[in-house]
């Protein structure tokens, strides 16, 4: 998955940012990060349960909105999540992980550095170990909560450990419990939507 770039094909060194990529399994490049954090912290469930990724245009509109005036266009936002832009300001980039952690109400305690902020602003190409150790362990972690959002099984799973279930009986009536109750969630969403 790793894009290439002028000077790094085949037979050419590989840098500290291709090191860390392929470590990961993936390049690591802004576009990257920004795409990953846009998967991590969808937005609130809609009418009908489904929770779906920020647009760039409501992102835009949420910088601003935080921070009392513009911050970049939606033009620019979607540059950088192609990767047309490759390096962002570090206001650019430290606003868009205070946006995210705003629109998920994840916003730190005042002094606390922000994970997310690092995130997106440490370059792994041009860092330190340590910075290279900050992303790689942050990715890790956006990694696993969309791997463990979105895996049903996984849920079920959880579910079973905690009564304490192994056989195949027990584990089909949880599922369908689970599935029951998302069905049942869904259901009083949309009428609580028709209402209002």
């Amino acid at each position: 998955m790793r894009r290439s770039r002028p000077g790094h094909g085949l037979g050419a060194p590989p840098t500290s940012g291709d090191v860390l990529g392929e470590e990961l399994g993936v390049g690591l490049t802004f576009a990257d990060r920004l795409n990953m954090v846009f998967a991590a912290f969808l937005q609130p469930p809609n009418e009908i349960g489904e929770r779906v990724e920020w647009t760039n245009t409501q992102v835009v509109r949420a910088m601003e909105h935080l921070h009392g005036r513009p911050i970049c266009t939606v033009g620019h936002l979607r540059s950088l999540r192609n990767g047309s832009r490759t390096k962002p300001s570090v206001e650019i980039a430290s606003s868009l992980a205070r946006t995210f952690e705003y629109l998920s109400r994840t916003e730190p305690e005042p002094g606390r550095a922000s994970a997310l902020a690092a995130y997106l602003v440490l370059d792994p190409a041009e860092g330190r170990a340590e910075d290279l150790d900050t992303v790689r362990g942050i990715h890790s972690q956006l990694e696993q909560a969309i791997a463990v959002r979105d895996s049903r099984p996984q849920v079920v799973g959880i579910m079973a450990r905690l009564g304490d279930l192994e056989d195949e009986e027990s584990l089909q009536a949880v599922e369908a419990l689970v599935e029951q109750l998302g069905q049942e969630e869904k259901s009083r969403r949309g009428m609580l939507r028709r209402r209002r």
